[in-house]
């Protein structure tokens, strides 16, 4: 059973290294490092860890948290990590920054009315009742030219404002809620395990002012990826297959045991048992094979709200894998 069992350094970062217990088995299987963040989708890959499911499909997997997406693209552009986990825009930047990443696997999914799992969160001392009310005000996101700088352009889109109507913060994730309570913030964009913890404290009083990545969620749209270099994948297709089989007999188990999946969320969100109840997997396809089309609404996404002039073809940015 594997265990936090050190820290680490990484670019500069404090990381958290999780790896298998077996010395025999770092001999024999094949080595896997993941870099990645704190966020719902990445649960079924630690619960897995914990289960020992990696080593017994024959990998050596350790895990590397850092503090958002482009610190993952980063890791892996570095060497210092031969997969990444992130939302799909720190990828899809760094491949047009000349980092020469594919995404290849989708863990997660949006679809409205009932399956959002991005939230825009206001405080109750801000005074902000809708996304009108966030003109002029302070809005947080974890990261410049992020899935959530997104969401905000398309959102304040709908309501006829813009970034230059708002004063915007980068704050990581971890530290959105207290920077709400303090007022250092009057709105935010936020993710589980930090959305549920958001709403069980009485004194911060969020209110929830949109959901959702893209104001039109009539169909699912891809929420975050897996990603690798392009040789990292062509020499290495049979460990991403075992990847991605170990991530989908373990988003299976949480996905019918309730009992389990608010135990594992207690142990690796950081949740209480409480918030643990609200807490759900971001979930809306079983399957995680990703195509141009998928990545495409993103693309798309961005030209329009100014992120990138465009125009951008989704079949730079995936190579699908079958698994």
């Amino acid at each position: 059973m594997a265990k936090i069992i050190r820290r680490a350094v990484l670019g500069g970062v404090a990381v958290a290294a999780l790896v298998g217990s077996s010395l025999a088995a770092w001999a024999e299987d094949a080595k896997l490092t993941v870099a990645y963040f704190l966020a719902d989708s990445m649960l079924p890959a630690l619960y897995a860890q914990e289960k020992g499911y990696f080593t017994e499909a024959g990998l050596d997997a350790e895990f590397i948290a850092v503090q958002g997406g482009p610190a993952v693209v980063s890791a892996v552009a570095a060497g210092e990590a031969d997969v990444g986990y992130a939302a799909p825009v720190p990828p899809i930047n760094g491949r047009l920054n000349g980092v020469p990443v594919k995404m290849f696997l989708q863990l997660s999914q949006e679809v409205a009315p009932d399956k959002t799992y991005t939230w825009l969160v206001a405080s109750g001392a801000s005074g902000i009742k809708d996304l009108a009310g966030v003109k002029g005000k302070k809005i947080g996101f974890n990261a410049n030219g992020g899935l959530c700088e997104l969401m905000w352009r398309d959102h304040l889109a709908t309501v006829g404002l813009t970034m230059d109507d708002v004063e915007t913060v980068v704050l990581p994730f971890p530290e959105q809620e207290a920077a709400l309570e303090q007022g250092n913030l009057d709105a935010t964009c936020t993710i589980n395990p930090f959305h549920a913890s958001m709403g069980g404290n009485a004194n911060l009083g969020a209110v929830e002012i949109a959901t959702g990545t893209l104001a039109d969620l009539s169909t699912p749209l891809m929420n975050d990826a897996l990603f690798a270099s392009e040789d990292w994948l062509a020499a290495n297709g049979e460990t991403a297959i075992k990847l991605a089989q170990v991530m989908d007999r373990a988003r299976k188990e949480l996905l019918a045991d309730r009992t389990a999946l608010e135990g594992a969320a207690v142990q690796f969100m950081e949740l209480t048992p409480e918030a643990a109840k609200s807490f759900s997997l971001p979930i809306v396809n079983e399957s995680m094979v990703i195509t141009a089309a998928d990545v495409q609404r993103i693309l798309d996404a961005m030209v329009k709200t100014g992120m990138h002039p465009g125009p951008l073809d989704g079949a730079e940015f995936v190579s699908e894998l079958k698994y």
